[in-house]
């Protein structure tokens, strides 16, 4: 039965397509309300902007058309996501084509993405911006390395122009890959990079992000809010070293632990020293592969100095480390993939892809037999008929958090919906004279939070009067008839300033 699924030499590809098929049918099935990176799509997906928040605006301006064709709901968002990824492993695929791998042992290296757990767990569960750019870090690996193997005309450089742009667009961590990316290929093979046509990657990529960063000199509060992750501990220099070196040691080990762990079980090295002959010469794509991971953890270090960083998250190394698992196998000698070892990986992966089915399944379904509670049981329906019942219904309303604001948004009409950490016109789209309906979460506090108050008075361009004394909401999480979820809402009128 195995066999014959990775029998016919695009099977691994026909197999991660029905797959990725396979986890939108569930999550579809499964619907709920929505994750945090899934409820902020909603939100941003009400206008077409230059640009949102501190997050590149591309994975919205693609999320945006099929919300108008399936609906501001998971099929939508889900679709895209796993569009995203089957082109990830698809470029990763053809990335290891280019390193010498057979097409078998190329399809095993693009499968192994699902021991990432980060790209094999994380993004199915929830991320969004960290999805989209590892699919365009592929794409551009690819494209470089068709253009090591020969395919040097004119339009390959358009092409790798315009990966890195969208690159740009999709999420900031794309700007070290890229960086990496044209060292390792400079220090390489500097003559593609001298050639006239060479002059088109830049030109097309500043093309397609200068409108991008204008928009951010505009809003420039907005563009930078995150910006206080990469903020420097009051420490010592050679404390502030060490700590940043630990956490980038720490993140790429639990990034890429899981692969390394079944990899070297199942294809132990120590067993195959006599009959694996090591190649002469390894293909070029291998090489600069190595030699673009040299450059990435160099560039890493380098950053981490210039910024005064000390912590990595493991996903900001999704699209710098993704090509992993292609090098690692396309480092080892062939005579170590035996057949009969490669057989029981092959049942790894597909058991591994089982898993995650049944663990995005069994974290909606199980869980609450434990009292125990995620972002798909939110009750975000039954809550909005309580709000619009309690407080009626409104053109505007501004919650504490994008997560509550997009999984209201579906169930409240036209009303239009923002949050503190979002940049829209709101004095352009509230009706004078019309009051505003604030709401916010309730688990920590009662009182109304003062960013949120903040950003409504800042954004609607006048003072802002509450009006009467906050209502309370609250309604049983999915699957539960005593654990509950809930919100405090308050009107408020806007008097325009003179």
């Amino acid at each position: 039965m195995i066999e014959r699924l990775f029998r016919n030499p695009y099977s691994p590809l026909l197999l991660i397509a029905g797959y990725f098929f396979l986890q939108w049918i569930l999550r579809v099935f499964i619907d709920g309300s929505f994750e945090l990176d899934e409820a902020e799509q909603i939100v941003l997906g009400q206008r077409l902007q230059l640009g949102y928040s501190a997050d590149p605006p591309l994975y919205t301006w693609l999320q945006i058309p099929l919300s108008k064709l399936l609906g501001e709901g998971v099929a939508a968002l889900s679709l895209l996501k796993n569009l995203l990824l089957f082109a990830t492993y698809a470029c990763t695929y053809f990335i290891a084509r280019h390193c010498g791998l057979a097409r078998e042992h190329a399809g095993l290296a693009a499968l192994s993405l699902i021991l990432l757990p980060q790209i094999g767990w994380e993004s199915q569960r929830d991320l969004t911006h960290s999805v989209l750019v590892t699919t365009l870090a592929a794409a551009s690996l690819w494209a470089v390395l068709a253009l090591l193997d020969g395919r040097q005309h004119w339009r390959q450089y358009v092409l790798l122009g315009l990966l890195l742009g969208l690159g740009v667009l999709s999420k900031w961590n794309y700007v070290l890959f890229a960086l990496a990316l044209m060292v390792a290929l400079a220090s390489m093979r500097p003559a593609l990079l001298l050639r006239p046509a060479a002059l088109l990657i830049p030109l097309v990529a500043a093309a397609m992000v200068t409108p991008f960063l204008l928009w951010m000199q505009e809003h420039l509060t907005v563009a930078t809010h995150s910006s206080y992750k990469l903020r420097a501990e009051e420490i010592a220099n050679w404390q502030r070293i060490g700590s940043g070196v630990l956490s980038l040691v720490y993140a790429s080990l639990l990034f890429a632990l899981l692969f390394l762990a079944v990899f070297v079980l199942v294809f132990p090295p120590w067993k195959f020293r006599r009959q694996a002959a090591v190649p002469a010469q390894y293909p070029p794509g291998l090489h600069f592969l190595v030699r673009l991971f040299w450059v990435t953890l160099g560039i890493l270090l380098l950053f981490m100095l210039v910024s005064g960083s000390t912590f990595y998250r493991e996903r900001w190394l999704l699209p710098l480390l993704f090509y992993f698992p292609v090098m690692t196998f396309a480092l080892f000698p062939e005579g170590l993939l035996q057949a009969a070892r490669v057989r029981r990986y092959q049942r790894v992966l597909l058991a591994m892809m089982l898993v995650v089915l049944l663990g995005l399944a069994g974290r909606v379904y199980l869980l609450p037999l434990a009292g125990k509670y995620t972002k798909p049981h939110f009750p975000s329906e039954a809550l909005a008929r309580e709000l619009l019942s309690a407080a009626g219904s409104h053109e505007l309303l501004i919650a504490s958090k994008s997560f509550v604001a997009g999984n209201l948004k579906p169930w409240l009409g036209n009303t239009f919906v923002s949050s503190p950490s979002l940049d829209f016109p709101l004095a352009t789209l509230h009706r004078e004279g019309t009051p505003v309906l604030l709401v916010w979460e309730t688990r920590k506090s009662s009182a109304l939070p003062a960013a949120q108050l903040e950003y409504a008075r800042k954004r609607l361009g006048g003072s802002l009067t509450l009006v009467g004394t906050p209502g309370m909401i609250a309604a049983p999480y999915r699957f539960s008839d005593d654990a509950r979820a809930g919100l405090a809402w308050q009107l408020a009128t806007v008097d325009p300033t003179p």
